[in-house]
């Protein structure tokens, strides 16, 4: 997969033929991306379910790409593997969900863990001391 910058450049050196015939720009699925991310970070679909304490038919759904994963899953998904707020942005852009906006109070309580490698537990326990709904 070819970095932002590198898609910028092609854009900026193509004509508009070879663009029509580009395929630098088709979408990773986020199923492919999870299970990518799994690999790289030596886990297996049980985990997710065990880790985040899912239903074993709806985590494995996600997985193989049959249903769309919420952006709280996502979330957690990304606290599960130890993110950085870069690698999270990049999840949920994947997974056709919003990012984290710092200036959503909901929000900026996910960042704040995420820049504090605090876990998920420390974030449900901080959204329920500020007043907003936990991610489960």
């Amino acid at each position: 997969m070819k970095s932002t910058e590198e898609l910028f450049t092609l854009l900026k050196d193509i004509d508009i033929e070879e663009f029509k015939k580009q395929d630098s720009f088709s979408d990773i699925s986020i199923s492919d991306y999870l299970n990518q991310l799994l690999k790289y970070h030596n886990l297996r679909a049980k985990d997710v379910i065990i880790r985040l304490n899912m239903e074993r038919s709806y985590a494995y759904q996600i997985l193989k790409g049959r249903r769309q994963p919420t952006r709280n899953f996502l979330i957690r998904f990304a606290f599960l593997c130890r993110m950085s707020v870069a690698e999270t942005q990049k999840l949920l852009t994947v997974g056709k969900r919003p990012i984290l906006y710092p200036r959503n109070r909901f929000d900026a309580a996910i960042l704040y863990c995420l820049q504090h490698n605090l876990g998920e537990e420390d974030l449900n326990e901080l959204l329920t001391d500020i007043g907003e709904n936990t991610l489960c």
